[in-house]
């Protein structure tokens, strides 16, 4: 069931979060054609079912879209903010748009100034993103709607690559030691995209099996916290939004022959240069840890919780864990795929 702030009774203090919310009246309201029930015009689903609302004639200019955040399994529409022209975007195109997308100004301001493309929002249906472009547009924004289907992470996930044999032609790579080879022709080789995958494994034991002098039934017993963290490099070949992923750790340096290093960092450092100088037509991008901030809004960090073991203290009691999972694994392939859509669409142009 939709549940939103925005069709809550609001006070003077909303006013300056949503200032195009107001009350209406009753021959404004529109009907679910779910559940008849009446809703503001300003929605785009119903209220009480979620079912999504029909447009009103007029009161479609007064639609406001819900971005509400989509579970792991949905395709998602994107509606990307373009690196053009947003210097000229006056204070109230600022404001007004933040409105839209439930950002601070602030937040919003500085993503203008990222000079590459960025997801302002994430919807559920395509008539909801075409909303969101709509009204953008009207006030001057460069946007684009690109969805999940044709970034493709879910459906084409990246290929970890283990081990390079690096000619002069072509790059070839394993992604284990039975795996069938692969090549890549350097001309083929369109964009590199530098990272990190950070992650992070949160274990939460609490007490069960009923009360005790020591603790109560749900008491936190104990809590632990593991990060992982290391470089990573995606590599993109021409008419594919496809990758390959080389990440520092586990990788096999035995490429790089004489130039092989002591330290896992400073290998990855050579083969990374390595690969920019044998690829002419390469665009190298590392603005990922720059603008990962203004990904969450659109894209936030993937997080997953799941019963862990249990854990027998003494008879009728045991602790029982969850362990929380939380990666920027996805979010950092999504705006890679990001970068490649618009890195093929510039090669198209000028062939």
């Amino acid at each position: 069931m939709a549940n939103d702030d925005d069709e809550l009774p609001l006070g003077d203090e909303d006013a300056g979060v949503f200032p195009s919310v107001r009350a209406f009246a009753p021959a404004e309201m529109v009907a679910c054609e779910a559940c008849l029930r009446a809703n503001p015009p300003t929605r785009m689903n119903c209220l009480y079912c979620g079912a999504a609302m029909p447009a009103s004639g007029a009161g479609d200019d007064l639609r406001r879209p819900t971005l509400r955040a989509l579970e792991t399994w949905e395709q998602g529409f994107n509606v990307v903010l373009l690196c053009r022209a947003t210097d000229k975007l006056g204070v109230d195109q600022l404001t007004e748009a933040a409105a839209l997308l439930r950002l601070e100004v602030g937040q919003l301001r500085e993503m203008t100034q990222a000079q590459t493309p960025l997801p302002l929002a994430r919807a559920a249906t395509r008539d909801e993103a075409a909303l969101v472009d709509r009204k953008l547009r009207g006030l001057g924004w460069p946007v684009e709607i690109v969805s999940d289907e044709e970034l493709g992470v879910e459906t084409h996930p990246p290929k970890r690559i283990r081990k390079l044999d690096i000619g002069a032609d072509a790059l070839v790579g394993w992604s284990s030691a039975e795996s069938v080879a692969e090549s890549v022709e350097w001309e083929r080789v369109t964009l590199f995209v530098a990272g990190r995958i950070a992650r992070k494994r949160i274990e939460v034991e609490e007490r069960r099996g009923g009360g005790s002098r020591r603790g109560a039934e749900g008491e936190v017993v104990e809590t632990r916290e593991f990060h992982d963290d290391e470089s990573a490099l995606d590599l993109y070949v021409a008419t594919s939004i496809a990758n390959w992923r080389i990440l520092a750790e586990g990788f096999d340096y035995s490429c790089l022959g004489a130039a092989k290093g002591l330290t896992a960092a400073e290998n990855f450092k050579r083969l990374v240069e390595t690969l920019i100088e044998r690829a002419p037509r390469a665009v190298y991008d590392d603005s990922y840890r720059g603008v990962r901030q203004h990904l969450k809004f659109a894209w936030p960090l993937a997080e997953q919780t799941e019963a862990g073991s249990l854990k027998r203290i003494r008879p009728g009691r045991y602790n029982a864990e969850a362990v929380t999972n939380v990666s920027n694994e996805t979010q950092f392939t999504r705006y890679g795929r990001l970068l490649q859509h618009f890195r093929l669409r510039d090669l198209a142009t000028n062939t």
